[in-house]
């Protein structure tokens, strides 16, 4: 059973939603999306409260991806997604949402809950690269998840020292393999 969400095609009304939760059936996981109450929080209950966000053709990416993965606890607020590559461009314009036209790789991309979000190590790396340029908000907040995430650092470690051209791989890596050696 997946969210409810609102949106053109929603099930319920946003009072019917907003009734249910004040009875206790549903609680809500986003600004759009409602859970049930014994479906309890998870990344595919988060993707799926994304889908009535990410259009087609784009992935869910940077701060939307982490609070997908779980890095983040709160919804952000805008939603980041970016085109994929051998898709085409559009221009969408929507209140909340941040558009990024750089061709996203699909080896980059996973597909959860019915929707394309980057892949762990990718989100560790778009935040890390986000807080490197002085982000002090959400992407900080998930890259500090992600760097006490010690089952998951010789991943991000052999991701990041691919050769990958991508800009600051060499300090993200220095960074992760610094929380080892303390």
């Amino acid at each position: 059973m997946f969210p409810y969400a609102l949106g053109a095609q929603a099930p319920l009304s946003h009072a019917e939603l907003t009734a249910a939760v004040l009875d206790g059936d549903l609680v809500p996981i986003s600004r759009r999306a409602y859970s049930p109450t014994a479906m309890p929080p998870s990344v595919i209950v988060r993707a799926a409260a994304a889908a009535v966000i990410v259009p087609n053709a784009h992935a869910a990416v940077r701060t939307t991806a982490a609070w997908i993965h779980g890095a983040l606890a709160e919804e952000p607020d805008p939603h980041h997604v970016q085109r994929i590559a051998g898709e085409p461009a559009s221009r969408l314009l929507r209140a909340g949402l941040a558009v990024h036209l750089w061709p996203l790789p699909a080896e980059d991309l996973t597909v959860m809950g019915g929707v394309r979000v980057t892949t762990l190590e990718r989100t560790c790396y778009d935040v890390a690269r986000e807080t490197l340029l002085g982000d002090e908000g959400a992407s900080s907040r998930a890259f500090a998840w992600f760097r006490a995430q010690d089952d998951l650092r010789d991943a991000f470690l052999t991701w990041l020292t691919a050769g990958r051209r991508l800009s600051y791989t060499r300090r993200i890596a220095a960074i992760l393999q610094e929380d080892v050696t303390r």
